[in-house]
């Protein structure tokens, strides 16, 4: 059954079990701070933490897809499965890294922009219309994006609520679940967005393999 939390916010019975063996990364108290504190409060991005951020991705993008490729996808493909309805139109992937999550995107989305800090990962990714850019200032059209996926990075969501058109939804991936280096809880999400927006927001959610998944929409 579904279970209906705080401000909206549903929550659906898990249907991809986790199985034993899952990562844990050394830095992960250090960056979810970071991630929650700029959700909150962007002013806290600055452009030597942005120069900092694409350089340590640059170095990483050589040996990324050796271990995450196998499980970043499941979050992604059971949000699309069971999160929707989902509009058509234009994708936006932020912190699309080398592109792991890109094709599932693609087969709903065909224009989808690919947006990283990391050259270093553009460099490696195969698919999807690339874009170095910083996600707290997007070199897109306002209202342009349907959907605006943000899969393991940094929330800026005055500037994600301003690609949005009226009916799009975001869609809000960590693929390690509360464990994941940028996990932010929902309740932190929707508190973001309704500041950038003065609307209400709801959200379904739940976990698939190790990660969790949430989308959102403005009512």
């Amino acid at each position: 059954m579904d279970s209906l939390g705080a401000m909206g916010t549903v929550t659906l019975p898990t249907v991809v079990p986790a199985p034993e063996g899952k990562p844990l990364r050394s830095e992960t108290d250090e960056t979810q701070s970071r991630s929650r504190r700029i959700a909150q409060d962007p002013a806290y991005w600055n452009e030597q933490e942005a120069a900092a951020i694409a350089a340590r991705f640059d170095l990483l993008a050589e040996i990324w897809d050796e271990e995450r490729s196998s499980y970043r996808s499941a979050p992604l493909a059971d949000a699309l499965a069971r999160g929707g309805p989902l509009p058509k139109g234009t994708c936006v992937e932020l912190g699309s890294g080398t592109g792991v999550l890109t094709p599932l995107l693609l087969e709903h989305w065909p224009i989808t922009f690919c947006v990283d800090l990391s050259a270093g990962m553009l460099r490696k990714a195969s698919s999807g219309i690339r874009l170095r850019a910083d996600s707290c200032r997007l070199p897109l059209r306002s209202g342009s994006a349907a959907v605006v996926v943000l899969g393991d990075t940094s929330l800026f969501a005055q500037e994600v609520v301003r690609l949005l058109h009226r009916d799009g939804v975001v869609i809000w991936l960590n693929a390690l679940g509360a464990d994941a280096p940028h996990f932010v809880p929902t309740e932190v999400l929707l508190a973001a967005f309704e500041r950038a927006s003065a609307r209400r927001w709801d959200a379904v959610q739940s976990q698939a393999l190790w990660g969790q998944w949430v989308v959102l929409r403005r009512q």
